[in-house]
């Protein structure tokens, strides 16, 4: 197989020959839910105890929001018998006066007041023991009838964990929370030491997550998207103690989820939110039916690998999915289980149902966004970058089931599970695109670019994308415009057909290099690499198919090098400076020169928008991308647009 920039560079010699001889001639939040939440009104009631362990890292030292939501919390003093207990460290600097630097920092706060009650030695926010400390601190020191546990700080799901210690570099990994939890505390799953175990983090709403903490939690309390900055919102959460939770656990966690939601409405940052309860107590049912999904997904892939995982990666591709998920923005491998589950029913039919119906039975509410209503409460492990399957499997929380699967897709050799048999004789898997590279394209009588893919090739290919490539001899330059779907792809008939109109998605007439990060029926949303005010960030873009409009829904970095997303999420605004980004390629430099550079520098103004806008008169290339379920890639052959005052001539006259 070809790679992907030979391919662009044979193609850029043979079009400059060809140009040669031319030149001689989304909506409102909303809520569910299936169990009956009573409403908040009667006196709270009882020792209620709140640990907030709250990892300060560069969302404190770069823009105070550990100190912002302690303002939150501080803004109004809870009722009789409701106690937070502190502890702050993890960041460079904090701008709270009263946190001191480079110090593990206790407070208690409650109707007397924020006070400072110890001021420990410097650790690792992001290390087991201290941690561990942390929960043996509070269990000892403040009796309670409710104990409620908030991790505040940057998430990165099944994998990444959360805690990210800015000083330190390190991240707590669920292996390591499981590990503090249990050198405090006994298993219970009749009555477990935590009411409410809550993440302030991004991505922790996972099915690895609620294993996790099985037995220690009776409800857990996270998002499955990233966070944006403003967090949770700790006035309400004050207010919802006020107005009166009685003795109810389950009213506090929906206090914390419509808080959330209303926090969110007030920043203009309630698009993709999410937020769900799920009652750890129902996990056996969940955990049992998803495991007999894994089951039944390892015995369909012996009988016909291939044509298995293709369907079976189609169909993760299709379901949402948190956290960007693109080259950008880095992989967080996290999809909606339940959208998931209910686009696999016609290839797992025996498990689907139940894993469906065993969700909505765990998931008691959930909140969330207009372009996030595919959200059905928990997330699972979906390996769209491969290379990630070691890390999973490290994950003691994780399916055993789907460990063995995903291996099986990774190294193609039959899994071993102890209670399969038929694992022994499973044939080995390899998907092969060789006869998809330069496959033959035509024109149709309609002047679209088409192709057809036998029904061998189909059962190698998780998806069929389209790219668009800027050429400029003069300036010896190529120039990738990214990714998208605009492909009609027939998985009946093999026949994929471009919907090319000789426009791209541009910001104040400047294109942009997209990236699809998630696909719904409604929507789709792009992250598009750009500078924000010289910063290197992801513009996140969402398009509605109704109304045929986008909107802009802010900029964040991507994940760092430790799997941790960043929570803060920037609007926008006029006068900020914008420089947009696009992949590049030297037509004369015969090499893996393929480089981000930046392309236009502009100063947003009061009325800035993106919408789709005509290309500029140039030479255009269009190319079909084969993806394997394991991320290979192959290329079509490529199609010749010429655009020229507002007009399009397609050819495939120039070829690779």
């Amino acid at each position: 197989m070809k790679s992907r920039i030979g391919k662009i560079l044979a193609f850029a010699v043979c079009l400059c020959f060809a140009l040669a001889c031319i030149g001689c001639g989304a909506g409102d939040p909303v809520s569910s839910g299936s169990a009956n939440i009573g409403k908040t009104g009667e006196k709270t009631t009882g020792k209620w105890v709140v640990e907030m362990y709250i990892c300060g890292t560069d969302l404190e030292s770069q823009g105070g929001a550990a100190t912002s939501d302690l303002a939150e919390l501080t803004k109004n003093r809870p009722p009789e018998g409701v106690t937070f207990v502190i502890q702050a460290g993890g960041a460079k600097k904090w701008e709270n006066k009263d946190i001191k630097r480079k110090k593990i920092n206790r407070f208690v706060y409650d109707k007397d007041g924020l006070r400072a009650v110890e001021t420990k030695p410097d650790a690792d926010m992001a290390a087991t023991d201290t941690f561990a400390k942390f929960l043996k601190y509070a269990q000892e020191n403040y009796e309670a009838d409710h104990r409620i546990l908030i991790v505040w700080d940057h998430g990165g799901g099944t994998v990444g964990g959360a805690c990210y210690d800015e000083r330190s570099g390190n991240m707590m990994s669920l292996n390591q929370m499981q590990e503090a939890m249990a050198s405090v505390y006994q298993k219970d799953a009749k009555k477990p030491p935590f009411d409410i175990i809550g993440f302030d983090c991004c991505l922790m709403a996972t099915y690895g997550v609620a294993n996790n903490f099985e037995g220690y939690g009776r409800y857990l309390v996270a998002s499955q998207e990233l966070e944006p900055g403003n967090g949770w919102y700790y006035t309400g959460i004050v207010k919802g103690f006020n107005d009166g939770v009685g003795s109810d656990p389950l009213i506090l966690a929906k206090v914390i989820c419509d808080s959330y939601i209303e926090g969110c409405e007030q920043n203009g940052t309630e698009d993709e939110a999410t937020l769900s309860i799920t009652d750890l107590s129902k996990l056996p049912q969940l955990r049992d039916a998803y495991e007999k999904m894994g089951v039944e997904a390892i015995k369909a892939a012996g009988k016909s690998p291939k044509k298995f995982f293709s369907r079976y990666a189609r169909k993760a591709k299709e379901s949402a999915n948190f956290g960007g998920n693109t080259r950008d923005t880095g992989y967080t491998n996290m999809i909606d289980m339940g959208d998931f589950a209910k686009r696999t029913e016609d290839l797992l039919p025996s498990t689907s149902k139940q894993v469906e119906e065993a969700l909505d039975a765990a998931v008691l509410y959930r909140v969330s966004g207009a372009l996030k209503t595919e959200s059905r409460g928990l997330s699972c492990y979906y390996p769209y970058q491969i290379e990630q399957q070691p890390a999973f499997e490290d994950v003691k929380a994780a399916s055993g089931k789907y460990k063995a699967l995903y291996r099986y897709l990774a190294t193609g050799k039959a899994p071993k599970v102890d209670d399969i048999t038929e694992t022994q004789s499973m044939p080995k898997v390899a998907f092969s695109i060789d006869s998809m590279e330069d496959l033959p394209i035509r024109i149709d009588k309609d002047g679209a670019v088409t192709c057809k893919l036998t029904k061998e090739q189909m059962e190698n290919l998780a998806a069929v994308h389209c790219d668009l490539i800027w050429y400029d001899a003069n300036q010896n330059l190529i120039l990738m415009f990214g990714n998208d779907n605009n492909v009609d792809m027939d998985w009946d008939s093999g026949v994929c057909k471009d919907k090319f109109d000789g426009t791209w998605m541009m910001l104040d007439g400047h294109p942009l290099y997209t990236d699809i990060t998630n696909e719904t029926d409604n929507n789709i949303t792009y992250a598009i690499p750009i500078k924000l005010n010289g910063k290197q960030m992801n513009l996140f873009v969402s398009y509605e198919y109704a109304s045929g409009t986008y909107k802009i829904l802010g900029a964040r970095a991507g994940l760092n090098e430790k799997g941790a997303a960043d929570r803060n999420l920037v609007k926008l605004k006029a006068g900020d400076k914008v420089t947009t980004q696009q992949y590049a390629l030297s037509i004369d430099k015969h090499g893996n020169d393929l480089k981000l550079v930046d392309r236009d520098s502009f100063t947003l103004g009061s009325d800035f928008a993106v919408k789709n806008e005509k290309l500029a008169d140039g030479t255009y290339a269009y190319v079909f991308d084969f993806i394997t379920p394991t991320g290979d890639y192959a290329m079509s052959d490529m199609a010749t647009y010429r655009v020229k005052n507002g007009g399009i001539t397609s050819s495939v006259d120039a070829q690779s």
